[in-house]
């Protein structure tokens, strides 16, 4: 796998991430819908739940992606490089639900982060 084709799908899936992100937070910010959960043990239920599989997603995917890489199919490394960008979108997608539920900007923030968090394993573990 090429370092420049993962960077690539990689920064694809982090704007998008931020893009997912920022509508969000204007959602939140125009009071666009009401915030459901207001109990601070719920929010960090939330949060917290949503971090286990946001991080316990990671390894997974590396190993399942290095697995798809090193198949001999020619086309295999298309679906790599389909799959980075999902991968790395994806970590802005667990954000979505705490931010949009408890309002919190700032630890939906941190769960967004983990876009880069993914973006940088996928650099380390997928590239040659």
């Amino acid at each position: 796998m090429s370092r420049n084709s993962l960077i690539l799908t990689g920064l694809i899936g982090l704007i998008a991430a931020l893009v997912l992100t920022a509508l969000c937070f204007a959602v939140m910010r125009w009071e666009w819908i009401p915030v459901l959960v207001t109990g601070s043990m719920y929010g960090w239920a939330i949060f917290l739940f949503l971090l286990v599989f946001s991080v316990s997603e990671i390894p997974v995917m590396i190993i399942g992606m290095r697995r798809i890489a090193a198949s001999p199919n020619p086309k295999a490394r298309y679906l790599v490089l389909l799959l980075n960008c999902g991968y790395v979108f994806f970590g802005a997608v667990y954000a979505v639900p705490y931010i949009l539920l408890t309002g919190g900007l700032a630890l939906g923030a941190a769960l967004a982060s983990l876009s880069l968090v993914r973006f940088i394993s996928a650099l380390i573990y997928l590239s040659k």
